[in-house]
């Protein structure tokens, strides 16, 4: 895979609401959403435990996914609520 292409991992995860990228240095590498606003959550999920270099976690309405692959972590954020419409009521 040619490195200078990325995937941005927000287009293939259903509701995802925004990602947090970093290095090993928990250096921020990019954002996109929410993620902009969750740069403080970098040092609590470099320290998550990982399985094959994947583990999620839950926080109230908002999953979030994190892979982590050549030193480099993202976290994405997909919100899992139920969403209210008109049908819904």
């Amino acid at each position: 895979m040619d490195p200078s292409k990325t995937l941005d991992l927000t287009s293939l995860i259903p509701n995802a609401i925004g990602h947090i990228a970093f290095d090993e240095s928990n250096n921020v590498i990019d954002t996109s959403g929410v993620g902009k606003d969750r740069r403080a959550d970098v040092e609590n999920l470099s320290q998550v435990e990982l399985q094959d270099g994947f583990a999620l976690l839950e926080e109230k309405d908002v999953k979030i996914y994190i892979y982590k692959q050549m030193g480099k972590t993202i976290a994405v954020y997909a919100y899992e609520g139920t969403a209210t419409t008109d049908e819904n009521k």
